[in-house]
């Protein structure tokens, strides 16, 4: 797709979206033809958005010992074994820490536990832990996971992906959609897309293909 096409339609959808009290999100909606989002075609796909997600988000860290420090220092929604285990007492308490979160990490003998005890509330939300590679830059990592979005459908033929939010320049948000199409179409031909449009969160559609 032509990038300066992509940029056009960015410039009107933000043209004629109201302005809130509050920063919109940029996001886009793909609808396919002729799929099967339940067998061969479902779609679940995580995407590293290149020019950012253009706001900060939350990430939940299950670390123990040194990583532990680490991850307070840079997260605010931090569980030791220990308290990983406390919280399961409490189901309510344990929905609430997942809600707080955008996605999770976690120390890779901590997922068996987490898996266990959190599965039943993490799994739903689609916020299963991505487990911390050893003597990873735990900043940058935990960066990278803030930029990334996560793209499935297990039964409509329609996907809403936020790509940015609407003071970003229309420039970097036409690679956070190109981005996040050609990521698409290596796992759904480009003839079963039938429809791309662009919006902010409250504003009106614009439609891109």
């Amino acid at each position: 797709m032509n990038k300066k096409e992509i940029v056009k339609k960015i410039e009107a959808a933000k043209k004629i979206s109201k302005k809130r009290k509050f920063r919109q999100s940029f996001e886009i909606c793909i609808n396919f033809k002729n799929v099967d989002m339940s067998s061969t075609d479902k779609l679940n796909i995580h995407v590293k958005l290149p020019k950012g997600r253009g706001k900060d988000v939350e990430i939940g860290v299950f670390a123990d010992g040194d990583l532990n420090l680490k991850a307070k220092k840079l997260s605010k929604y931090v569980l030791s074994r220990a308290e990983i285990e406390d919280y399961t007492k409490d189901r309510r308490k344990m929905k609430k820490f997942a809600n707080s979160c955008y996605a999770f990490i976690s120390q890779p003998d901590l997922m068996q536990i987490v898996g266990k005890n959190w599965g039943i509330v993490l799994a739903p939300r689609g916020k299963m832990p991505y487990i911390i590679p050893p003597n990873v830059d735990l900043k940058g990592f935990i960066e990278d996971i803030k930029n990334t979005v996560r793209i499935r459908s297990k039964k409509n033929p329609t996907v809403h992906v936020p790509v940015g939010t609407e003071d970003m320049k229309s420039e970097d948000l036409a690679e956070n959609i190109l981005a996040v199409i050609n990521s698409i179409e290596k796992r759904i031909p480009i003839e079963k897309i039938s429809s791309i449009y662009c919006k902010t969160t409250m504003g009106p559609a614009v439609k891109i293909k």
